[in-house]
């Protein structure tokens, strides 16, 4: 039998090599498509999202999450999520289809209307590739399942950018989204059949309700502190001003959520396996925040340095006013990941209602914080704003974390954070280095910086290789674990 720590080593790589490939398919579709599209395509669609991701949380029902975390679920617990999941998505559909048009006079945005009613059908895909999703999730077969998401968006991007070259300007957004659930419907469904059965399983999805509903607790109170933020800001905001935060906002996301798909994504099953050893559970979820952090925290200063240029490779010059608002996200893009992975481990021992609380007064000092900010002092302020949110929602969570494994304050807040504190220190002398020998005496430009990143980029490949101390502990037994066997890695010896 293949132990755990194997599977996690496995799912690892497919993680990884399904995020790498992400990573490249939406840069590229990041670029090409700011550069078709005006700023309030992407404002309409930034609002049009907000009330559909509201729907999506009601739509699965948290079935998918229940399936994984149930220790001993069987066929007709997966029938039964399915059904639920399918008879949710439907009704969801037919309430949005008849608030459309309230939804698009309380913006004044017409198009609105129809944008939500074609896009709420995303909906109906999304509730039926959830749950074998989940199945192959639960049974760590992140091979199959990398297969098909990378397939999936390649194909959906592609179409996208092919519309808007044609000149569908905010339907091309709705097209790849909606070609990308069907897709991976699809592929999901041929790898983890699941039958939809007339009989109705109430005793199993019942069962499964009791973790999913707190799972609809703890995504409502996600939804308002992600997409209430846009629907609340696209009251004060222009289409334009909108489409500038929702961009620096997507963009400062998605190192912490690249990294945090390959972590959570393998966390959550294998913490959940791991209900009866809190010892074993605790030790992953450190190790997963520590190399989260020793990744994420010099990023961010790196990133934070470079702002004027990942603006003009990922959107272009008509942009250059999300460049202030993405400096100050990027300062607190290292903890948007702490959170998800509390979600993580909290879900796993099943106590999600310990954690709807915290983010609950969360969501209301971030809608309070951003809509004063927003109003007053426009773009920067409403991003000072998610900047003091998420600090205050850092420390709420390693409270919470403190108190359900009985632990040391150093063990869960300092003994994370030292390497990754560490490592910005020396990636901010490398930044001053350069920053004296030529970023003071020039302009941004995107080819002294991508070549800088690519000398930095093989700096560290080769310290991770040869010297991996370097990188700190987190890293270090990261490559141990995964590159000990071979004979190029000499970290180990």
């Amino acid at each position: 039998m293949v132990s755990l720590t194997d599977q996690i080593k496995r799912s690892g790589f497919w993680q990884a090599l399904e995020v790498l490939v992400l990573v490249i398919t939406q840069f590229v579709y990041f670029g090409v498509m700011a550069r078709i599209l005006e700023k309030s395509d992407y404002g309409l669609m930034a609002i049009a999202n907000g009330f559909v991701a509201l729907g999506m949380i009601f739509a699965e029902g948290g079935m998918g999450a229940a399936l994984i975390q149930k220790q001993n679920a069987l066929k007709s617990h997966s029938k039964a999520a399915l059904q639920g999941s399918i008879l949710f998505s439907l009704c969801i559909v037919g309430l949005f289809y008849l608030m459309a048009p309230l939804i698009a006079a309380a913006f004044d945005q017409p198009m609105l209307a129809e944008l939500v009613r074609v896009i709420a059908w995303n909906f109906v895909l999304l509730a039926i590739y959830s749950i074998p999703l989940s199945l192959l999730q639960k049974e760590m077969r992140f091979r199959h399942s990398a297969i098909v998401t990378i397939l999936a968006s390649v194909i959906a991007y592609s179409f996208g950018i092919v519309l808007g070259y044609k000149g569908w300007g905010v339907w091309s957004l709705v097209g790849a989204v909606l070609l990308n659930s069907l897709l991976k419907m699809i592929g999901y469904l041929y790898l983890a059949p699941v039958r939809f059965s007339i009989k109705w399983y109430y005793s199993e999805w019942k069962e499964l309700f009791s973790f999913g509903s707190g799972m609809i607790l703890l995504k409502v109170n996600s939804y308002i502190s992600k997409n209430g933020l846009i629907l609340l800001l696209g009251k004060i905001f222009s289409p334009g001003m909108l489409g500038v935060f929702e961009r620096s906002y997507q963009i400062n996301n998605m190192p912490s959520n690249y990294l945090g798909q390959i972590l959570i994504k393998i966390m959550f099953p294998a913490l959940s396996k791991l209900q009866d050893n809190e010892q074993r559970q605790f030790r992953l979820y450190d190790h997963g925040l520590g190399l989260s952090n020793s990744i994420l925290m010099p990023l961010s200063l790196f990133l934070i340095y470079f702002s004027k240029e990942v603006v003009l490779i990922m959107l272009g010059e008509k942009w250059m006013d999300a460049v202030l608002p993405l400096q100050l996200l990027f300062v607190v893009m290292p903890f948007t990941i702490s959170s998800r992975m509390t979600d993580a481990l909290i879900r796993a021992k099943g106590l999600v209602y310990k954690n709807v609380s915290r983010k609950m007064i969360y969501a209301i000092i971030l809608l309070v914080s951003c809509g004063f900010g927003g109003y007053y002092y426009g773009l920067g302020g409403a991003a000072v704003a998610v900047v003091f949110s998420t600090l205050i929602n850092y420390i709420m969570m390693v409270y919470l974390v403190k108190v359900v494994f009985k632990r040391s304050f150093y063990q869960v807040f300092y003994g994370p954070l030292k390497q990754g504190v560490l490592l910005t220190l020396k990636t901010g002398i490398l930044l001053l280095g350069y920053h004296f020998s030529y970023g003071m005496y020039n302009a941004p430009g995107v080819v002294p910086f991508l070549l800088f990143t690519t000398l930095s980029g093989i700096g560290v490949l080769i310290a991770g290789l040869r010297f991996p101390q370097f990188l700190g502990s987190y890293i270090k037994l990261t490559l141990d674990q995964v590159l000990g066997k071979y004979g190029f890695y000499k970290g180990s010896v």
